[in-house]
């Protein structure tokens, strides 16, 4: 028998948890027109939806008003998320939006044959492009023939840019980057992150950047290079935009008026307003949102025209 929760309820937002970053700017308030706490510091991160016992995330509105996810996730997991999550002690997707004004640092996040010696946590995620300068550039992965010794030969002498990947991406591309694989974001680019509930990076490289006391941030040579893996592209199914073990991605386009629902009502999902927006219950959610979507969760409608939605399940 399906799971049908025993009521109906609204899909809800948190509050945005904001987060200094030496590479961060202002762009989630230019373009995407946000209140941030104040227009000097340089924000890198919004994260939207987040169970860390760093910075977790608080519910915005509606019954559960200043809740945090965690308590949510203890004690209504059923309720709300639905059945069949229990091998997950915490909500097991972090989102976030990321503002890179300058590039972040050359890293690599490990996989799982290396996570549980290095006392980390296994990270997977995809970036969605809300935003890119015309010359902004993603870099992914190393050179084929390029060994352990010459990464670190390339990171001490400041000339990794001979050894990493780089591509262009435009407005709403995306890009799978697993664990083991090195990259980083380029300067220029607001990207939408879903990601796996971890916060473990390894730094290879940070462009020999200094803070304003004029010291480097702490690079973890050892651990990156042991983190590094093979990689694979995916396959995955038409209409997909990620499928993976650890979550699925689709991206769903809306004329106005148009409602949509979670297609599997007996468990939750995140829905990133990646152009246009939404409404639901006298609320509206704009482009860089995310939603949490109970489990037999009401519709929400696309107030635009072209509204693009991407769906996230686990």
């Amino acid at each position: 028998m399906a799971y049908v929760p025993f009521i109906t309820m609204q899909p809800f937002r948190f509050h945005s948890l904001y987060q200094p970053r030496i590479w961060g700017g202002q762009y989630m308030r230019t373009l995407l027109g946000r209140e941030l706490p104040d227009r000097e510091t340089a924000y890198g991160e919004a994260w939207e939806i987040s169970d860390r016992p760093e910075a977790m995330s608080m519910v915005r509105e509606g019954e559960w008003e200043g809740m945090p996810l965690h308590r949510l996730w203890e004690e209504r997991r059923e309720e709300i998320f639905g059945p069949g999550y229990e091998r997950f002690p915490s909500f097991p997707l972090l989102c976030k939006i990321l503002d890179a004004r300058e590039n972040l640092s050359v890293q690599v996040h490990p996989p799982e044959r290396t996570a549980a010696a290095l006392n980390g946590e296994v990270k997977n995620e995809v970036w969605y492009v809300l935003n890119a300068e015309p010359d902004a550039l993603i870099y992914r992965g190393m050179e084929e023939d390029a060994t352990p010794g010459d990464i670190r030969r390339a990171a001490e002498t400041g000339r990794m840019e001979e050894l990493i990947r780089s591509t262009h991406l435009k407005e709403g591309e995306h890009l799978y980057i697993p664990a083991g694989l090195v990259h980083a974001i380029g300067a220029g680019h607001l990207i939408a992150e879903i990601q796996q509930n971890s916060d473990t990076t390894y730094r290879l490289y940070d462009w020999n950047r200094t803070d304003a006391s004029g010291k480097g941030r702490e690079l973890h040579m050892d651990q990156a290079l042991d983190s590094i893996a093979e990689f694979r592209e995916l396959s995955r199914r038409p209409g997909y935009l990620t499928e993976m073990p650890h979550f699925t991605m689709e991206e769903y386009r809306l004329d106005r008026g148009a409602r949509f629902t979670q297609p599997d009502p007996s468990r939750f999902a995140i829905f990133t307003v990646l152009r246009g927006s939404v409404t639901w219950d006298g609320k509206t959610a704009r482009q860089g949102e995310f939603i949490l979507s109970p489990a037999g969760a009401d519709a929400v409608t696309a107030a635009e025209p072209e509204t693009v939605l991407l769906l996230t399940t686990v």
